[in-house]
C-alpha cells in the first residue's frame, strides 16, 4: 500500500534550490493546485499530470467514510506516475486486481498550450467501467481527445465493490453520508475539478461527465443525485442500461451478511472490527460483490427509473448510446466462464432468465434456428433487450433535455481478447478503442485501428469534444447529428465510411438477424436481467 507521506515520490524536491520556489525542473510544466504544486510532463503535444491525489487516502478509520480533503503540500509533487488502483479482485476485463485502498487519484491530459483561452475549452471527466466492482483510470489514454479536440480530459479513480457500496446499521448510524462511497468519490473529484480545472486550461462551466458500462451507471447516478447538481453541464452515457438503487433495508441486510461472514457481529464495536480487516480478508469472504446503488435518501434519493420518467434529474444535454453487439463481451468464453461455445441448453436458460412467462415470445421473435450458433442467438436477444431499454431512456430524457442518441456498429473492431468461437463484431467496450488509443481492457492485447477506423475515430472524437465545449456534438468534421425525438425515433449509426442517421429505431432490423422489436420488449419490466 502506498502512503502519500512516506512513499509518494517527490523526485523534483532535489531541484528546489536550482530552479526556484516551486521546485519544478525548467522543462516540466507546473501547476499550483488548491492543495499544492504539481509537475507533469509533455508528450506528443499533450501535457499530462498523473496520479494527483484529490482526497485523503480512505484507509484505517476513513474506510467507509465519505472522502475527506487531502493534506496540503508545499513541495512540488512529481505527477508523472499513475496512482494505485482501488481494491478489487476480478478477472481483468476492466482492470488488474488490487489490494490498495490508497487509490483516490486522478489524471489530467491537456493540450500543451493549456495556459491559453481556458474560457473556451471543454472538460471531459471519465468514470471507468467495471460493473461497479472493478476498474482503473490509467487504462484510458486521453491524449487523442485532448490534442485533437482541444479539450481537457480527466480520468478518475473511485472506490468499487465492498469498499465502494456498503450499508450496515452500525455504519449508517455513525452520523455521516453512507452507502454510496464510489459516487461520493466521484462528486468529491468533481468539486476538485471545479476548483482547479481552469489552471489546466479548462472551463469549469463546460464540464462533461462520461463513462461506459459501470462508468455509465456512474454518470447516470450523478444525473439523478441532487448532490451532483451544478458539478457538470453535459453527460455522455456509453452502453448504460443498468442502474439499480436498492432500498436501504435490503442493502443493510446484505451488509449484515458481510459482517456476519467476517465474524464481527458480536464485536463490541462492529465497525472497528470491520475496519481492522485487510482488503484481502474482505475479498476472501466469498459473498457476491455489490453492484448496486444504495437508496440512502441523501446521495441517491429515489428509484432512478422513476426519476427519469418524472424529470427529477439534473437537466443537462445528453449523448447516449450502445454498441451493436453488446452481449459478445459477456459470453462465458470471454467473461471468465467455461471456455466453450454456448449450447442450446445455455441459450434456453438465458431466455428463461427474463421470466418463464416471456420465453415463448422471445423464442418467437428470435428463433434459434435463424442463427448460426446459440452464441449469436444469445447476442441478438440481449441486444434487442438493451436497445429497447436505451430507447426508453431516450424517450424519457428527451422530454426534458436535448438528447443525441447513437449506435456504434463497426463490426471489424479488433478484439483485445484471445480468439473465441463466434464473431465479436461491435462488442461491449469496442467503441472505447476509437476514443482512447490502444484501449485493451486492463489486461488484454492492444491492436491498432485500420485507416478507415481511424477516420471514424476522428469523427467520434470531434462529436464528443464539440459536445463538451458547446453542449451540441455537431461540427464541420462529421455528418449532422439530429437530436432525438420520440416521433422520429432517430439514432446516429457510428459506422464506416461515415456515420448516418437511422429512423424508427424501436423496430429496427439489422444484418445477422439482429432486431430491436421494442413493441415486444417494452412489455417486459425494467428489472432483473433487463436492467
Amino acid at each position: 500500500m502506498r502512503s502519500f507521506a512516506a512513499t509518494r515520490s517527490f523526485l523534483l524536491a532535489f531541484a528546489l534550490a536550482a530552479v526556484g520556489a516551486l521546485g519544478a525542473a525548467p522543462s516540466q510544466p507546473t501547476v499550483v493546485t488548491t492543495d499544492g504544486p504539481i509537475a507533469g510532463f509533455h508528450r506528443d503535444g499533450v501535457t499530462q499530470f498523473r496520479g494527483i491525489p484529490y482526497a485523503a487516502p480512505p484507509v484505517a478509520e476513513l474506510r467507509w467514510q465519505p472522502p475527506q480533503p487531502h493534506a496540503k503540500w508545499t513541495t512540488v509533487l512529481d505527477a508523472v506516475a499513475f496512482g494505485d488502483t482501488c481494491v478489487q479482485n476480478q478477472p481483468g476485463l476492466f482492470a488488474k486486481p488490487s489490494l490498495t485502498e490508497n487509490c483516490l487519484y486522478l489524471n489530467v491530459y491537456t493540450p500543451d498550450n493549456y495556459a491559453t483561452k481556458p474560457e473556451h475549452r471543454g472538460v471531459l471527466v471519465w468514470f471507468y467501467g467495471g460493473a461497479m466492482t472493478a476498474g482503473e483510470s490509467d487504462d484510458y489514454d486521453g491524449t487523442k481527445l485532448a490534442k485533437q479536440g482541444d479539450t481537457v480530459v480527466i480520468t478518475v479513480n473511485f472506490r468499487v465493490g465492498f469498499l465502494g457500496y456498503f450499508a450496515q446499521p452500525a455504519l449508517d448510524a455513525e452520523g455521516h453520508d453512507f452507502g454510496n462511497y464510489g459516487i461520493m468519490d466521484e462528486q468529491f473529484a468533481l468539486k476538485w475539478i471545479q476548483r482547479n480545472v481552469a489552471k489546466f486550461g479548462g472551463d469549469p462551466k463546460r464540464v462533461t461527465i462520461f463513462g461506459q458500462s459501470g462508468g455509465a451507471t456512474a454518470v447516470m447516478s450523478n444525473l439523478v443525485s441532487p448532490k451532483s447538481a451544478g458539478l457538470f453541464q453535459r453527460l455522455i452515457n456509453e452502453s448504460g442500461t443498468h442502474i439499480t438503487a436498492m432500498p436501504l433495508p435490503a442493502a443493510e441486510a446484505k451488509g449484515d451478511a458481510l459482517v456476519a461472514k467476517a465474524g464481527c457481529t458480536q464485536a463490541p464495536d462492529v465497525m472497528k472490527c470491520m475496519r481492522a480487516l485487510t482488503p484481502l480478508q474482505i475479498l476472501s469472504l466469498g459473498l457476491p460483490t455489490p453492484n448496486f446503488l444504495v437508496r440512502d435518501g441523501h446521495i441517491i434519493t429515489g428509484d432512478p427509473y422513476e426519476q427519469f420518467q418524472t424529470g427529477k434529474f439534473n437537466h443537462v444535454p445528453i449523448i447516449t448510446g450502445l454498441v451493436a453487439d453488446e452481449q459478445a463481451f459477456f459470453l462465458p468464453e470471454i467473461a471468465g466462464g467455461p471456455p466453450v461455445p454456448l449450447t442450446v441448453a445455455d441459450f434456453n436458460d438465458f431466455v428463461n432468465s427474463y421470466g418463464a412467462e416471456y420465453a415463448a415470445g422471445i423464442n418467437s421473435v428470435y428463433p434459434l434456428q435463424s442463427y448460426a450458433s446459440p452464441s449469436l442467438a444469445d447476442i441478438a436477444v440481449a441486444e434487442g433487450s438493451k436497445a429497447c431499454i436505451a430507447r426508453t431512456f431516450d424517450r424519457e430524457w428527451s422530454q426534458y433535455v436535448p438528447v443525441f442518441s447513437y449506435m456504434f456498429d463497426d463490426e471489424n473492431t479488433p478484439s483485445y481478447f484471445p480468439p473465441v468461437s463466434y464473431p465479436t463484431r461491435a462488442f461491449h467496450t469496442s467503441e472505447l478503442e476509437f476514443l482512447f488509443p490502444l484501449f485493451r481492457g486492463g489486461q488484454g492485447t492492444a491492436h491498432r485501428l485500420s485507416a478507415a477506423q481511424e477516420h471514424l475515430s476522428d469523427q467520434m472524437v470531434a462529436y464528443w469534444t464539440t459536445f463538451a465545449r458547446t453542449g451540441n456534438p455537431n461540427n464541420p468534421a462529421a455528418p449532422h447529428w439530429q437530436p432525438y425525438t420520440a416521433k422520429t425515433d432517430n439514432v446516429l449509426v457510428l459506422i464506416e465510411p461515415k456515420p448516418h442517421m437511422t429512423y424508427g429505431y424501436g423496430a429496427q432490423t439489422y444484418p445477422n438477424n439482429m432486431r430491436n422489436a421494442c413493441d415486444f420488449w417494452d412489455k417486459i419490466p425494467l428489472t432483473g436481467v433487463r436492467g
